[in-house]
């Protein structure tokens, strides 16, 4: 055995050893709730958006596109316009999602938005060309309730514990007395 798999070997034994600890651990939904009461700003689900866009290459077709495009026509312009290859791009299914999985230069359009429902007036430039975005539909950020931030916490509290048992191990570990023993000490202690 080599150093590197020597290491891999402690490593794992004390991460087995640590988990066995925390999985063993009854964490309590009182302990659970009271750090959610405590740490509230911390579990909110962000702003979510229902949207669709037309994806153009070239700059002057977007910008003539956009003069014309609402919300009325939008499907209409973009099956005849839209220049995704992606199929999955294409197929916009009608769900919320959060603004924080969107591409950062749409989100930003899409937060300077009032409307719940809008053609955004700028298109918004991506590397491979431009997009014309279609807000369907808006929710605000909100806070979370505890039965929605539990599994979270619950998470949280694993991973911190994770830790905290695991340097406790090598702690013990480092503060053991260990004594060897020559042959003529075994000798000895064989012959009382």
């Amino acid at each position: 055995i080599n150093l590197q798999t020597e290491s891999h070997f402690i490593r794992y034994f004390l991460e087995r050893e640590a988990a066995k600890v925390v999985e063993d651990t009854k964490i309590e939904d009182e302990v659970l709730k009271k750090i959610y009461d405590e740490n509230k700003e911390f579990y909110t689900f962000p702003e979510k958006v229902k949207l669709d866009t037309i994806f153009v290459k070239e700059q002057e077709k977007a910008e003539e596109l956009l003069k014309e495009v609402t919300i009325d026509n939008f499907n209409e312009i973009k099956e005849k316009n839209d220049e995704k290859t992606d199929i999955n791009q294409k197929n916009v299914d009608d769900n919320f999602i959060f603004i924080t999985d969107i591409h950062p230069a749409i989100a930003e359009e899409l937060l300077k938005e009032n409307k719940k429902s809008a053609i955004i007036s700028n298109l918004v430039p991506v590397q491979e060309g431009f997009h014309i975005v279609y807000l369907k539909d808006k929710e605000d950020s909100r806070q979370a309730t505890f039965e929605e931030a539990k599994e979270t916490i619950l998470n949280d509290v694993k991973r911190n514990l994770f830790g905290q048992v695991y340097n406790q191990i090598i702690a013990d570990i480092a503060n053991e007395k260990v004594t060897l023993e020559s042959n003529e000490t075994k000798e000895e202690n064989t012959e009382k």
